[in-house]
């Protein structure tokens, strides 16, 4: 494969809407893309091949950029379809040294909007898709958004019955569940990717990441033409399970009294100051503790594999679907 030419990138912020705040935007747009699904190893991966000197990862975690608008689908149990997705701003500091500059966005997999970008807009993207079992992304799912969103606290019990009574099938109107019944159904998406971009995309099983995440992660530089990682090199986890401290002081933090609200206001007139004196003192109450995955009795753990049953033919038989060529992995 013959090596890529060094991507000069350009930011142009000088566009001015109205109101005065800067439109950003640079050029060329990110030709790695991680496009999920979600809590399918994306974050390691991510990390993995940020640390690689010949690519270069622009924002702090998943931007979602090539969704920016009204959110075609729910995200989460708080965010309905049509909720505005705002990329975050680049850091484009170095970019132009390097050959890859890498998008992280896992719910692209499920966006017509994304796959319609790539295939015009991007025609020298390679994209990455991962997979996991669906029921463990089922649970998965469900312990981060307890873990990420302040609003959600609904429980595993009462998540699954939610869905037992819309018959576990996804309703795009119906918030509540659409990320747990939705987002564990990896086949359709994978192989409209697939049949669109074909030899641009390379499929990853989690088993892959989890067990080999060096032979992995070289499997996927030399795809790119990049350099491998030299044995032994030591490739961390990142975002592993976990929920919101349910301590009484971390609650506090996460959501102040009203009264102390309203002194900080007074005291603290602007927003921005605000942001600089508080934010850290209050991040210690959003940091996630540790716990255990969650235990499903047989009867329950039955239904969701049935519900489930072609999603995991599909990953059981994955080299009879897609060109094994295109699989990074096999375990």
């Amino acid at each position: 494969m013959k090596p890529h030419p060094k991507r000069g990138v350009q930011s142009h912020p000088r566009h001015r809407p109205y109101g005065g705040r800067r439109v950003h935007r640079f050029h060329p747009s990110p030709n790695l893309l991680l496009i999920g699904g979600p809590k399918t190893g994306t974050t390691s991966l991510m990390h993995w091949l940020a640390s690689h000197e010949e690519i270069h990862h622009p924002w702090k975690n998943e931007s979602h950029f090539l969704m920016a608008g009204p959110a075609e689908f729910p995200t989460s149990p708080i965010h309905p379809k049509g909720t505005a997705i705002l990329a975050p701003r680049a850091d484009l500091d170095g970019a132009e040294e390097h050959q890859w500059v890498m998008d992280k966005s896992t719910f692209h997999l499920y966006s017509p909007r994304a796959l319609e970008a790539v295939s015009e807009h991007l025609p020298d993207a390679r994209v990455i898709i991962t997979l996991r079992h669906p029921v463990d992304l089922m649970l998965s799912m469900h312990q981060e958004h307890r873990k990420r969103l302040i609003e959600y606290d609904t429980d595993q019990a009462t998540m699954i019955e939610l869905s037992r009574n819309q018959s576990f099938l996804p309703d795009e109107d119906i918030p509540e569940t659409y990320s747990f019944l939705q987002f564990p159904r990896l086949k359709a998406p994978t192989l409209r990717w697939i049949e669109e971009l074909g030899e641009r995309v390379r499929v990853v099983p989690l088993s892959s990441i989890a067990t080999d995440p060096l032979a992995t992660t070289n499997t996927i530089l030399s795809w790119l033409g990049a350099n491998e990682m030299p044995p032994g090199t030591k490739l961390p986890r990142y975002n592993e399970r976990g929920q919101m401290n349910p301590a009484g002081w971390a609650k506090m933090l996460r959501t102040p009294p009203t009264f102390l609200s309203g002194m900080a206001k007074i005291l603290l007139p602007t927003k921005r100051l605000r942001r600089a004196v508080l934010d850290p003192i209050r991040s210690p109450g959003f940091k996630p503790v540790s716990v255990d995955s969650s235990v499903l009795d047989d009867k329950t753990s039955h239904e969701l594999e049935r519900a489930f049953a072609e999603e995991i033919e599909f990953q059981d038989n994955l080299a009879s679907y897609i060109d094994p060529s295109l699989i990074v992995g096999q375990g």
